[in-house]
């Protein structure tokens, strides 16, 4: 069962890596977060492949449960909870504009935050389960 969960996470993340990858299509439109920055355009272009990388040889890694599996797990969960928290401390007014895309109906403000930080929560129970949790599993096992 660990082992399934392990490998599905592995496709979560080989799958999202795919995102980044596409960033390096999208030109100005571009959007990438690293470290709780938000880059634009051609300067999302080097993080974007980067990061996409490393999350690709590290899903794969998951997915063929290779030795190296663990040490590149636990660094990508290290950075996904510190982009979380950065994102959160330097962008708080963010948390309104999820909102907005969540909502699409109310205008009020605090409203729009409390529904941008209910959203921003959920993206962190995945982001942080499907890091975190193969990461902890495989450190188990060891």
């Amino acid at each position: 069962m660990a082992n399934g969960f392990i490998r599905f996470c592995g496709v979560l993340i080989v799958l999202r890596s795919l995102t980044n990858f596409a960033k390096l299509f999208q030109g100005d439109e571009a959007t990438l977060v690293v470290v709780g920055q938000i880059l634009h355009g051609r300067a999302a272009f080097l993080p974007a492949a980067a990061i996409g990388l490393f999350m690709l040889v590290t899903g794969l890694a998951l997915v063929a449960l290779h030795r190296w599996a663990l040490p590149l797990i636990t660094a990508y969960a290290a950075y996904v909870a510190v982009n979380l928290v950065a994102w959160t401390v330097t962008n708080p007014g963010e948390l309104e504009r999820v909102g907005q895309r969540l909502s699409g109906s109310t205008t009020d403000p605090a409203a729009l935050r409390r529904i941008g930080a209910a959203g921003f929560l959920g993206y962190c129970a995945v982001a942080l389960g499907t890091t975190v949790g193969p990461a902890w599993l495989l450190r188990r096992r060891r």
